[in-house]
């Protein structure tokens, strides 16, 4: 109810979202600035429908934000002491419980249960898509219900092929610092940016289009490692941010740990002269009809 209120104060006057179903979880969401795909998927010949985001298409400048062989959406996820890889929102299979709430201008999709092999762990998920803006919201909480060893946990991902030039954030006076994924680095080194950092995005300055991160709640009972907002390299020269709650240190958590965020996922205009400066306006809009910072 929360999200559906925020949507409608920042709500243009578009008369309709669109919604089609395409299977048991999976949905196509479509307003005037884009087209969500979280419809299911075939991995390996298994048939994998957990209405996570896979693919963002940004109608204006006819750009369709995916990360080749994984959903664009990647986390939470978790990995315990000891296994060989993680596990994710994006191969969540199958989801034991989800349920949908529409009316002419909104769509939530709400989703509930245990990632597979971890079922010390509760996951919620929730989408909020909105007639007329150029967002959506996602709030997903990982509780724990059963003693575990974790060696990795992490939220707020997003993962994509290579469509961006350029990474920005906020430094730690708050102004605005952009750089380019080669020169990241050097700079993150000095100024890691915070598990709370206030937003994040990527930007193409030379097509002019960015998509990021305002980021609404942060909750974490628990950390360990550098728990830091990482920005990263994929396969096929792939980039990603993510936030990293325990960050690839063996830890034991005890029922009652619970990690939260709340997220506006933001496209934006990113002309070269002044690259976030449609994000920022939004970002504000956005802050004061939520009411508060994280």
């Amino acid at each position: 109810m929360q999200a559906l209120i925020l949507l409608a104060l920042l709500s243009a006057q578009e008369p309709r979202l669109r919604v089609t179903q395409t299977d048991r979880i999976g949905v196509i969401v479509e307003n005037a600035y884009y087209r969500a795909d979280l419809s299911k998927r075939v991995v390996n010949g298994v048939e994998e429908d957990n209405g996570t985001l896979r693919a963002l298409t940004f109608k204006e400048f006819g750009v369709t934000l995916l990360r080749t062989q994984n959903r664009m959406h990647w986390a939470p996820s978790l990995q315990r002491a000891g296994a060989r890889g993680y596990t994710s929102i994006g191969v969540w299979n199958p989801v034991q419980k989800f349920e949908r709430l529409e009316s002419e201008d909104a769509y939530i999709l709400k989703r509930e249960g245990y990632l597979q092999n971890y079922p010390e762990v509760r996951l919620e998920a929730e989408y909020a898509f909105q007639a007329g803006v150029p967002y959506f919201l996602f709030r997903s909480v990982m509780t724990v219900e059963k003693p575990v060893e974790l060696y990795w946990v992490r939220n707020q991902e997003m993962t994509m092929d290579a469509f961006f030039t350029h990474v920005a954030w906020p430094g730690p006076d708050g102004r605005a610092r952009i750089a380019t994924f080669d020169r990241r680095n050097e700079i993150l080194e000095r100024e890691p940016i915070p598990a709370d950092t206030p937003w994040v995005c990527f930007v193409n300055l030379e097509k002019g289009y960015g998509y990021g991160a305002v980021v609404l709640d942060y909750k974490a009972t628990r950390t360990a490692g550098a728990a830091v907002t990482s920005i990263n390299d994929g396969a096929g020269n792939g980039k990603y941010w993510d936030r990293r709650l325990i960050n690839q240190v063996n830890t034991k958590v005890e029922p009652g740990e619970r990690w939260e965020e709340r997220t506006a996922y933001l496209l934006f205009k990113a002309p070269s002269d002044a690259p976030v400066s449609d994000f920022l306006q939004w970002e504000r809009k956005i802050r004061a009809a939520a009411g508060r910072r994280p």
